[in-house]
């Protein structure tokens, strides 16, 4: 017997297939109302980016498509009940400073510039609540090492913010 049909029949595998496993669940958020670095401004809190967004994420077009759409109209319904409005210095068309404070669910190393990614629905979510477009958005990105699965969205008030 050799050792590809030794792998088959003992170990169930066939060859050049993977098994999947379901990507597990994010954890609820928990409150960041004990962290004091964060500025003052308009604030939301939205669950932590799904692993369907990730630009790593290696699965069919239409989960990630789904996932994107339902993460997209949570944070605009999260968005919207939090009152999130232009600040008035922006004006219509001037920028808009956020603040995005990422806590992932665990303390598995990411890479910055995934976790980011995986958030532009969330971020088209919070521009359609407030009525702009995301271009406008001048981002700063935080990602801490505490897990507490949200992402803390902050609109800075200040006019200096941008420059």
């Amino acid at each position: 017997m050799s050792a590809a049909e030794f792998r088959i029949v003992q170990l169930g595998a066939i060859p050049g297939k993977k098994k999947k496993r379901p990507a597990k669940p994010r954890p609820l958020p928990t409150s960041i109302e004990d962290i004091a670095d964060l500025p003052a401004g308009s604030r939301v809190v939205v669950p932590f980016p799904p692993v369907e967004l990730s630009p790593n994420w290696r699965g069919h077009w239409s989960k990630k498509s789904k996932a994107a759409k339902n993460y997209r109209n949570l944070c605009w319904a999260l968005a919207l009940e939090a009152k999130l409005k232009v600040p008035a210095h922006a004006g219509e068309d001037g920028k808009i400073a956020v603040r995005l404070d990422f806590y992932p669910p665990d303390r598995s190393a990411r890479d910055d510039d995934n976790v980011f990614a995986s958030f532009k629905s969330g971020r088209d979510g919070i521009a359609d609540a407030m009525n702009c477009d995301d271009a406008r958005f001048r981002t700063m990105n935080f990602l801490h090492d505490e897990p507490r699965s949200c992402v803390a969205v902050t609109l800075i008030q200040s006019e200096g913010a941008l420059a």
